[in-house]
């Protein structure tokens, strides 16, 4: 009897065992779907980063091009900006003169200049 019972535990164990393989076959398809899944996933992201790599490159040059304009209207202003100092400081100069000028010279010069463009009579 002891034969008999023997040979059940062993026929039960063998079904344990069977189950336990059949169950890590399974197990072991799904999780090699999952690989699949992610590497699919990874490609996807990989051409993503890609894209976005050529868009940043393409947003860097026009930021140099940009940079690059700032630049030289900057420099144009700071050319006008001298520019505007100097007619200011001439005009300042021209002004400061006047005022020295008695009243008989300013006669004198407005007679003068103006004079000129009047027709005889």
């Amino acid at each position: 009897m002891q034969d008999v019972t023997q040979g059940r535990v062993q026929q039960i164990l063998l079904i344990i065992i069977a189950g336990l393989v059949g169950w890590n076959i399974f197990t072991t398809n799904t999780i090699r779907t999952d690989v699949k899944g992610y590497k699919a996933t990874i490609e996807l992201l990989q051409t993503k980063v890609d894209s976005a790599k050529i868009v940043n490159k393409a947003i860097g040059i026009k930021i140099d091009s940009i940079k690059t304009n700032v630049t030289n209207i900057t420099n144009e202003i700071h050319q006008i900006d001298k520019s505007i100092t100097i007619i200011k400081k001439q005009t300042d100069e021209k002004t400061s003169t006047v005022d020295k000028f008695s009243n008989a010279e300013l006669e004198f010069f407005f007679t003068n200049r103006y004079n000129k463009d009047i027709a005889p009579k």
